[in-house]
């Protein structure tokens, strides 16, 4: 992909804004009928405006109020294994790999958000270092000489998301989800600042500031690269982490391409997690 690819992007989004009857979710719509979803955790309200850039850590959130999932979340389940509710994400970006079809060659980033406060739900991010941690970078902008189209000068990155419901129980993420609990809403768009390179967050991974898994009570296969619950944002500021366990200690689990723990794996592709790190590999 050209870096002329994200820049087109940018331009042909304003071909497919949203129009405002469209328009669902409570955050703060720009004039390009783009959402604002940097969330500003210290002041409790949304930012003026998506100033951060692909490679920068912000809290993104979305506001609810006014749409089917407002009184779902706070309605207790019927069914009695659901523990709790929450919201899902899927980021997916406009661009020659991907282009629209973002369920196709891996080109979606999906995720879980967290509730944050009111009827506002999000959770902390930094978009490269999540597709990269999810192996999906190839969909955001790598090219074949490892340069990212993405993270050059002036560009700006245009982002499509869809937000669905679900509810977790002890056993399963998925015990409610997609349609389970309202119709999915999938007409967020939002984009990057064009990119300086000034503003690079430090890496950083869903279990160096809380403790648990990002799936409520169920194995994260990932390891969440660029993605922290909100409440981890006061302590990403001030630089603190939570001691883990050494990597090369803890130790090794397969899973096979749907997330399955493979306990004894045979002959085939896998994903093999020790602590933090994670690779697909073939076992023969």
């Amino acid at each position: 992909m050209k870096k002329s690819t994200l820049l087109a992007a940018s331009v042909f989004f304003g071909a497919i804004s949203i129009n405002a009857q469209d328009i669902v979710f409570a955050n703060p719509v720009l004039e390009d009928n783009s959402f604002v979803v940097k969330y500003d955790m210290d002041n409790h309200k949304f930012a003026e405006s998506n100033d951060f850039e692909i490679d920068e850590t912000f809290v993104f959130a979305i506001d609810v109020t006014g749409t089917p999932y407002e009184t779902a979340l706070k309605e207790k389940p019927r069914n009695p294994a659901v523990l709790g509710r929450s919201m899902a994400h899927d980021f997916y970006v406009n661009n020659d790999v991907c282009g629209f079809e973002h369920y196709k060659n891996e080109g979606n980033l999906d995720g879980r958000l967290f509730h944050i406060e009111g009827n506002i739900y999000g959770a902390v991010f930094n978009l490269m270092q999540l597709a990269q941690g999810r192996f999906k970078d190839g969909c955001f902008g790598l090219v074949s000489d490892g340069v990212y189209d993405a993270t050059a000068d002036g560009v700006k990155v245009v982002f499509g998301a869809n937000h669905f419901g679900f509810g977790w129980s002890a056993t399963d993420h998925g015990e409610e989800w997609w349609d389970a609990i309202a119709a999915p809403i999938d007409n967020l768009w939002f984009s990057t600042a064009p990119y300086t390179g000034t503003k690079k967050g430090a890496d950083f991974y869903f279990d160096e500031y809380t403790p648990g898994s990002a799936l409520e009570g169920c194995e994260q296969v990932y390891t969440d690269k660029g993605y922290a619950r909100p409440e981890a944002w006061a302590a990403m500021q001030a630089g603190v982490r939570e001691v883990s366990i050494a990597d090369t200690d803890a130790p090794v689990e397969y899973f096979n391409l749907q997330g399955v723990r493979v306990n004894e794996p045979a002959a085939g592709l896998y994903i093999r997690r020790q602590g933090r790190n994670v690779s697909k590999v073939i076992v023969m």
